[in-house]
């Protein structure tokens, strides 16, 4: 379904810029593990060019983890002092919530000493050597800057990293000059056309976008609840009004993405206890134009369109352009309903939820002020409890998956370290 919205690439391109909402340093930190990686394998040979690009996808999130685990404005400290939260977190969330579901042990073991993961049994055993010197490279030579004398690696060889692995290292500096394109910054070029060679399949793409939606957690596991409901509200909302398949799957991927840019917004003020100010109302409000800029280029601009109005309103009341109806359509308005109900429907720290009583008012009173589109919302309202309860359920599905996530990173944690 997610093939005809985005090219192989452009997924990968939107997983990095995803990953540059929640924290440029880390992102640019994993976009250059990526490149190191690729340059590993062509010198390793026998690897066919879309297995790279496919290891370096993997690496472009070996430190997905982090986002959840720690401050990652100290990435210095949880990768060389106490890296286990991360890496076990990452493995779990990739193997749970993305297509690397095989690959994912590659991350939980990234930063274990090659004595102890040498005789490990697994198929990806040696390109995760491969990862873990990939990753102290950039670490180190951005760390030392001028003064990183590569050669260092020697010392570690047989110990903390597999000795052909750091023969490796030695070969691609020789072959590729990858340090001096690591600062220059010139690698990015044969990052963006390694890419080319990234094969993914329609449901790879679907679940990688999934995945995209599940990162909003790692700020507020709300966020992805909320999200869920809303997209089982438009599906439902879709279905009865019996728009056109096409419709229906645009809907879809634009309810999924449409808080990506929830990503940008500092976690003190998502959770603030208290009324915003109108400065910070204003900037949470810059999240729609910031999901915009993620996705547009990326991914269809038919999608773009839906998921960037779903704070607008049919009679010009919302942001942040204050489009009316005459420019928006049925799809749009689906969404705008979805996103005011279950938004309402959401405790805040500054007021209960609204309750369904409430909410149905609200609704009947967008119909006769043109707020919502009138036949969007009496669709609701003759269907409205039958869509909410099961909209619930989905949303608390979505909840448990991440206590679940939890609980797992507890346990594997503990037997871990």
């Amino acid at each position: 379904m997610a093939v005809e919205y985005i090219t192989s690439k452009n997924m990968c391109l939107l997983i990095y810029q995803t990953l540059r909402l929640m924290n440029k340093g880390v992102a640019h930190h994993s976009r250059r593990v990526s490149y190191i990686m690729s340059k590993l394998l062509e010198c390793r040979g026998g690897y066919e060019k879309y297995e790279i690009a496919d290891f370096m996808v993997l690496a472009l999130l070996h430190d997905i983890g982090a986002y959840k685990t720690d401050d990652v404005r100290m990435q210095l400290t949880y990768e060389a002092k106490k890296p286990e939260p991360h890496s076990v977190y990452g493995y779990l969330f990739l193997k749970y919530l993305s297509p690397l579901e095989e690959q994912s042990k590659m991350i939980l073991y990234h930063h274990v000493d090659y004595t102890k993961t040498k005789d490990l049994d697994y198929r990806y055993r040696f390109e995760l050597e491969l990862l873990k010197v990939a990753e102290i490279i950039d670490v180190w030579q951005k760390a030392f800057g001028d003064k990183f004398d590569y050669n260092v690696i020697d010392q570690y060889s047989g110990t903390k990293f597999h000795p052909e692995a750091c023969s490796l290292i030695k070969e691609a500096i020789d072959k590729y000059d990858i340090i001096t394109k690591l600062r220059d910054v010139s690698y990015k070029d044969d990052f963006y056309d390694s890419l080319e060679y990234v094969l993914l399949s329609d449901d790879e793409k679907d679940k990688y976008l999934k995945m995209l939606m599940y990162c909003t957690g790692l700020k507020d596991e709300e966020i992805v609840s909320n999200t869920t409901a809303i997209i089982y509200i438009c599906r439902e909302l879709g279905r009865k009004m019996r728009i056109s398949e096409v419709d229906k799957n645009e809907i879809y991927y634009a309810a999924l993405l449409h808080d990506i840019g929830m990503l940008k917004m500092p976690r003190e003020l998502l959770n603030a206890p208290r009324v915003l100010s109108e400065e910070e109302k204003n900037l949470i409000r810059t999240h729609v134009e910031i999901t915009g800029n993620t996705l547009k280029g990326r991914i269809s601009d038919r999608i773009v369109a839906i998921a960037t109005a779903h704070h607008e309103r049919f009679d010009g009341s919302g942001y942040p352009n204050a489009l009316k109806g005459g420019v928006m359509d049925t799809r749009q308005a689906i969404l705008q309903v979805a996103e005011s109900v279950v938004n309402s429907r959401r405790e805040k720290p500054y007021r209960p939820a609204y309750t369904d009583e409430e909410i149905i008012n609200d609704l009947n009173e967008g119909i006769v002020s043109g707020k919502y589109d009138g036949i969007v919302a009496d669709t609701f309202l003759k269907n409205y409890k039958e869509i909410i309860e099961k909209a619930s359920q989905k949303a608390d599905a979505a909840l448990t998956t991440y206590q679940k996530l939890q609980r797992n990173y507890e346990q594997v944690y503990k037997g871990f370290v």
